[in-house]
């Protein structure tokens, strides 16, 4: 291998590197929780960050207590499909409760994020629009190096 594909190389890993920190930092990486809008907006008065504060608190609550349900849920539908025979008279209302709950945890994101436009102004809006893109953007391009670094973890 020469000194310059050697570099390119250091350079890509250094990259992931500073990607990966940089999207563990952000706060939005987890889809049940609201973003950090501190980290997004960087005009926030005193006040909008303790209403922000106050929304963000209780959807978390609202979110996690919807993720317990989920995983209690998959462990059922998990104990189903480990026995004989047809079950779908015991499945398929846990299928629909799953929906249903899917459905809950899409409103109450809705819900969040209605909550947290009536809090910014528009320029903050779209401060927030524009800085949110720019990470998943960064979450794109780590996806690829990832994807490129690792050809058999494509997916």
């Amino acid at each position: 291998m020469t000194i310059g594909v050697m570099k390119k190389i250091a350079a890509i890993i250094a990259f992931c590197t500073i990607a990966s920190v940089m999207m563990a930092q952000s706060g939005y990486d987890n889809a049940y929780m609201p973003p950090d809008v501190s980290k997004f907006v960087k005009t926030l008065t005193k006040e909008q960050q303790e209403e922000l504060k106050a929304v963000t608190t209780e959807s978390k609550k609202t979110l996690d207590g919807y993720r317990k349900q989920l995983g209690d849920l998959h462990k059922e539908i998990q104990h189903y499909y480990g026995l004989p025979g047809d079950r779908s008279s015991e499945l398929f209302p846990l299928y629909a409760q799953r929906s249903a709950l899917y459905m809950k945890i899409d409103q109450a994101k809705y819900h969040t994020k209605m909550r947290i436009d009536k809090i910014l102004t528009e320029d903050q809006q779209k401060e927030m629009r524009e800085n949110l893109e720019h990470e998943r953007q960064k979450r794109e391009v780590k996806k690829q190096l990832t994807m490129f670094l690792h050809p058999t973890n494509r997916k």
